[in-house]
């Protein structure tokens, strides 16, 4: 499997400062390495994405992600309240 990273994935990944958050990331893209359809599809507009629930630091996040064929590409995470604009 393949793991691919948006261009906004990206600049979110680089602007985390608490090691918690990261280690916390790390975990969640391992869980999804190992099984990616682990992640509730979302619907509507964003029918062909998945979110998948992780705590970081005692705060529910989210890590939204794509499936396209063998991989595997993250869009973006952190709290629900605007993380899917």
């Amino acid at each position: 499997m393949l793991l691919k990273e948006t261009t906004r994935f990206r600049k979110q990944r680089k602007k985390v400062k608490s090691a918690a958050e990261k280690d916390a990331l790390k975990n969640a893209i391992n869980m999804l390495s190992g099984d990616p359809e682990k992640g509730k599809k979302l619907k509507g507009e964003f029918c062909d994405l998945r979110s998948l629930r992780y705590q970081a630091a005692a705060q529910a996040r989210r890590l939204v992600y794509k499936l396209e064929g063998k991989d595997l590409i993250l869009f973006s995470f952190g709290p629900r309240e605007g993380i899917y604009r």
